[in-house]
């Protein structure tokens, strides 16, 4: 980081190269369209290159970008609503957990369809909070650093939104 603050372009494509993959999946989860997608990527390590001195390494560098991206995710979900040009990508559907030990867990893409598709009835910080902890499988005090939540709002917003995906899948006879 030491020397992306200096203007080191090479040290940047190697930050980029570690994490792009890892930008890939979080925008993955949460974008609607491929080039939505795509920009929000970029957008991502362009804030990281603009902002890169307000990295004080009190928290680790992944919690940094993984904030960065889903705060430009919410803005780039909230401009879409705005311009009423809501679209799936193909590439939205989260990738769950592997439940072929877990009989009682469908796991077939009729259920992840319908996960993806409850998500979005959520409001904005339970999705946010279901998609980081449930999908994403982050911890509490990370889904703490990256929302600005402290731990019972996020624990409240959690349970509202499992019980309403329980409810939502049992009623639609998916569990």
């Amino acid at each position: 980081m030491a020397l992306i603050r200096q203007g080191d372009q090479a040290a940047f494509s190697r930050l980029v190269g570690r994490h792009r993959r890892f930008v890939d999946q979080i925008v993955s989860r949460f974008c609607f369209r491929d080039d939505d997608s795509d920009e929000v990527v970029q957008d991502t390590f362009v804030k990281i290159w603009k902002k890169v001195d307000q990295f004080d390494g009190r928290s680790a560098l992944t919690t940094w970008i993984y904030t960065i991206t889903f705060n430009l995710c919410l803005d780039r979900t909230r401009a879409i609503r705005r311009r009423k040009e809501i679209t799936f990508g193909e590439n939205f559907i989260p990738e769950m957990a592997d439940n072929s030990e877990d009989p009682g867990i469908p796991d077939d893409e009729s259920f992840i369809a319908a996960v993806r598709s409850l998500s979005f009835k959520m409001s904005k910080i339970q999705r946010l909070v279901f998609i980081l902890r449930d999908i994403q499988d982050q911890p509490v005090d990370e889904v703490c650093r990256i929302t600005g939540l402290d731990p019972d709002r996020i624990k409240a917003n959690l349970y509202h939104a499992r019980k309403f995906m329980r409810e939502k899948l049992v009623k639609g006879g998916y569990v």
